[in-house]
């Protein structure tokens, strides 16, 4: 882990809510406060984390609009279309208590 390297860090960006819950029970075990010393976030959006102590700050993904893009895409190359240019989608940021600014 990075706190027994003694790496110095303010925040920590999980690859999804459940890893980001872990980790802040692994800084919480080792005394680390959230968010005052580490701001934590993931990604997903999970129906837990408005319940997590602090409550989980997560990006979330427009899951549902992705999927029903690609199938619409998927229908329309079987019927003879072409491959059309990628689409973007942005995720939200929903801001809960793990997340703080860091001080100056």
């Amino acid at each position: 882990m990075l706190l027994e390297r003694g790496a110095k860090f303010s925040a920590l960006v999980a690859s999804n809510d459940d890893m980001a819950i872990g980790a802040m029970k692994a800084l919480h075990e080792r005394g680390v406060a959230v968010p005052e010393q580490v701001s934590v976030i993931g990604f997903d959006d999970i129906a837990i984390a408005p319940y997590t102590v602090p409550a989980l700050s997560s990006v979330k993904i427009p899951v549902t609009e992705m999927i029903q893009e690609i199938i619409g895409r998927l229908i329309f190359m079987l019927d003879g279309g072409d491959f059309s240019p990628p689409k973007t989608f942005s995720g939200k940021l929903i801001r809960r208590d793990s997340l703080i600014a860091p001080s100056r």
